[in-house]
């Protein structure tokens, strides 16, 4: 087995260790908060590691550059979806968006919202 190929093996399991991290990551957390903290480890390093494992095993092709096409739109999106994920959640649980003065976390940030 050459280095080559030990190196596409490689990154290829670390593509599964990460996606199985962010797996187990959302599963043990408390709430629905922290879970989302998960959805970077596959979103962003495994897509990422499998990117640099097809460009390694097909060179300048269609599908490394499709792959990498993927990887900016992920990175891109991440952010975006985990804010919508935090917005519905807290949208569920406390049936509001805004913040309100009877909210026990505004408390705790110092200040009430102006009426």
């Amino acid at each position: 087995m050459t280095a080559h190929a030990i190196a596409i093996d490689a990154l290829l399991t670390f593509t599964a260790a990460s996606c199985w991290l962010g797996a187990i990551g959302m599963l043990r957390m408390r709430d629905p908060y922290q879970a989302l903290h998960y959805l970077g480890v596959p979103g962003i390093v495994g897509v990422g590691s499998l990117t640099i494992a097809v460009f390694l095993q097909t060179g300048w092709s269609q599908a490394s550059w499709k792959c990498a096409i993927i990887l900016v739109v992920l990175v891109a999106a991440n952010s975006v979806g985990t804010h919508a994920a935090a917005r519905a959640f807290r949208q569920r649980e406390k049936d509001h968006w805004e913040p309100h003065p009877d909210d026990p976390e505004i408390e705790f940030l110092g200040s009430k919202p102006r009426s």
